[in-house]
């Protein structure tokens, strides 16, 4: 079902366009909403709605030629995007919200808010230079450090380029990347300049995360037919296979409980009060469920796909990072205690 949204009149700027949303009961619904961008700056769009049903949006440039934006979820929604002065072409940029088809209807609101023409005078409204915190900047690998130390420096300035330096940065939804990377820049630091290294239970904990976003990547990347199948058609093999499907998956959900569990129970010394290790692990367990659904479902109506897909390039450098910096760590002993 294609649907249109109607423009709402009233006292709003030449720059601001306002909608209103009508979502229909249990039917799939697409609507797509033109727009002229004539000025460099930020697109900005804002949507809320009264139905607890989820909906996808996606910005694309005129004739879809360019990097589309794109943002699921429920209300409300707050989509950001960036057009440098050589994305400016003629024809219209197009927003695209589509709702599967689920019980519930809804109304809502939709605002578009499209970059301001420049300042006749630059200076007066420039904005002020962007601080870099110690965290963000660089640390350069020196050639006395041993292996380890060079290592856990490579893979944290990896980390660290992907969130502060790339273009292209995806939005991070779960909240986990810049914690993370404030965390590896304090621990790498330490370990270089003060030579405290992670604490043993630290290090086996951060080990379990990196394992666990390995094992989700092969999941991700799987070409096994039984797990992306196709299924087969004839009903008894299918459901030979889809236990045998089960089978493999039940594992992998099983050590995103007990890694769960470990983050909760708080035990790594260097971890204590630090919030990413949850936003992590949650997120990583809502790309899992992405990742083992798509080939069933398909990629289009299987929830977290916007998410799975701009978070899977944060978690591989950040198990990279956290693999170097689990191997400072020292064995986790268990120390028994002796009879008198």
């Amino acid at each position: 079902m294609l649907a249109c949204l109607a423009l709402v009149a009233g006292n709003v700027r030449a720059e601001q366009k306002l909608y209103s949303l009508e979502i229909p009961d249990g039917q799939a619904a697409t609507f797509e909403v033109p727009f002229w961008v004539d000025h460099a700056g930020e697109i900005s769009v804002q949507a809320e709605w009264s139905s607890n049903r989820p909906l996808a949006f996606r910005i694309e440039p005129p004739g879809g030629d360019g990097v589309a934006m794109r943002r699921s979820g429920m209300s409300p929604i707050h989509l950001r995007m960036d057009v440098r002065p050589n994305q400016l072409r003629p024809g219209p940029w197009t927003l695209i919200i589509h709702a599967l088809p689920l019980n519930g209807a809804g109304q809502g609101r939709l605002t578009i808010d499209l970059p301001d023409p420049p300042s006749l005078n630059p200076t007066e409204f420039a904005e002020p230079e962007r601080l870099i915190e110690d965290w963000q900047k660089p640390r350069s690998s020196h050639k006395g450090l041993g292996q380890e130390h060079r290592r856990i420096i490579q893979s944290t300035e990896s980390f660290r380029k992907l969130l502060v330096e790339s273009n292209n940065r995806s939005p991070d939804t779960c909240r986990w990347q810049d914690d993370l990377l404030q965390w590896l820049a304090t621990q790498r630091d330490l370990a270089i300049d003060e030579s405290v290294n992670p604490d043993p239970a630290t290090g086996k904990l951060i080990n379990q995360m990196v394992e666990v976003i390995r094992t989700v990547d092969e999941i991700r990347t799987s070409r096994d037919p039984v797990l992306i199948g196709p299924p087969p058609a004839e009903r008894v093999k299918r459901t030979s296979w889809e236990r045998l499907r089960m089978s493999q998956l039940r594992s992998v959900e099983r050590r995103l409980d007990e890694l769960l569990n470990a983050v909760q129970r708080n035990h790594a010394p260097e971890l204590q009060g630090e919030r990413w290790p949850l936003r992590m692990v949650s997120c990583l367990t809502a790309t899992e469920r992405y990742f083992e659904q798509r080939w069933i479902a398909g990629s289009d109506n299987t929830p977290n796909r916007d998410l799975a897909e701009a978070q899977w390039r944060p978690l591989n450098r950040a198990a990279t990072a956290l693999e170097a910096l689990a191997g400072l760590a020292g064995d986790d002993v268990i120390r028994l205690r002796t009879r008198n």
